[in-house]
């Protein structure tokens, strides 16, 4: 079965905790790398009610296997009841950089 990579998005509820799920995720080799992005304005119904909130986008690149693990990890370092947790699988990566991806992550158990 061929290797598969993902983007797995996560909405923070600030700076300090993305920086907190990416060094976790990129340490224990759960993922490759990160993208912390600027804050962002979000909108959603929470408990009946209409909130707003600012949050700060946080994309890792990674091996589909490890999605359990990563959001294992993100429900441990994340302030939210329900966090945002989304995976895109990568159809088309170049070779040298799935290579790279495949160094920088570990080996499924």
């Amino acid at each position: 079965m061929p290797l598969r990579f993902i983007d797995i998005w996560v909405n923070c509820p600030d700076q300090k905790t993305a920086e907190k799920i990416a060094d976790a995720c990129i340490a224990e080799k759960l993922a490759a790398c990160a993208n912390i992005f600027p804050p962002i304005a979000s909108r959603y119904r929470w408990k009946g009610a209409i909130e707003t909130a600012t949050e700060v986008p946080l994309l890792l690149k990674t091996r589909s296997e490890h999605f359990e693990a990563v959001c294992e990890a993100v429900r441990t370092l994340h302030s939210y009841e329900v966090p945002f947790i989304t995976a895109t699988e990568i159809s088309q990566v170049d070779q040298a950089y799935a290579d790279w991806l495949r160094a920088e992550t570990k080996e499924p158990a």
